[in-house]
């Protein structure tokens, strides 16, 4: 029986999970897929999940392809969170992937560095640096958490949705709500990007001027 090389075992595991989903990816159906008996997979790897660790680096990998700093550190944090958002829209399973280990994979190395690297070019000390940094992934991550779920539907039922919504709001007691239901008929107009844009540059704005 042939070895098999990491590479190929999370290829056919970064397939499965995306064809199927995570539960999809067991040793023994990544064994069956790849035509070698399961235990070859732990000669190569510790657990099935630093096999998924990886598969969540690659797509990570990808949202960074073709990023090209400009120098300019606003620019280049505002570009990184919006492909950081992007992927995590786009494989929602990514969070479980890559929080599962410490950031011992490339992409997820070389992400960091980036968005430290811009913060120190703003100006910040080493300590601030670090607190922009999670601020900046805690609001990316979050963001896409709580916008993943309504990404995945069709804008009509999306859009649907969000009048359900508006509807609630709008049959509330004005007495007790009256800031809610004076812009009732305002709440999510427009898309989650625009919405996360707002933010964004919110806090860009915020770090900037910490930063004079």
């Amino acid at each position: 029986m042939a070895a098999v090389s990491r590479a190929a075992i999370v290829e056919r595991a970064h397939a499965l999970q995306d064809a199927e989903g995570l539960r999809a990816v067991t040793m023994r159906r990544l064994g069956a897929e790849l035509g070698i008996d399961p235990a070859q997979l732990y000669r190569r790897f510790g657990s099935k999940d630093e096999i998924l660790h990886e598969v969540g680096d690659r797509i990570l990998a990808a949202a960074l392809d073709g990023f090209a700093g400009t120098g300019e550190w606003r620019a280049d944090l505002r570009d990184l969170c919006l492909r950081l958002r992007a992927a995590h829209l786009a494989q929602p399973q990514i969070a479980s992937l890559v929080r599962s280990e410490p950031p011992r994979q490339p992409a997820e190395q070389r992400l960091t560095d980036l968005m430290l690297g811009a913060l120190r070019r703003a100006g910040f000390g080493p300590d601030d640096a670090v607190d922009g940094y999670h601020a900046l992934i805690g609001l990316t991550l979050g963001a896409a958490a709580i916008d993943g779920p309504v990404a995945q539907l069709e804008p009509a039922e999306r859009e649907r949705l969000y009048e359900r919504w508006r509807a609630d709001y709008r049959g509330l007691d004005p007495a007790a709500f009256g800031e809610v239901v004076a812009v009732a008929d305002r709440l999510y107009r427009g898309t989650a990007e625009r919405r996360f844009a707002f933010a964004l540059d919110l806090m860009l704005d915020a770090l900037a001027a910490r930063a004079t």
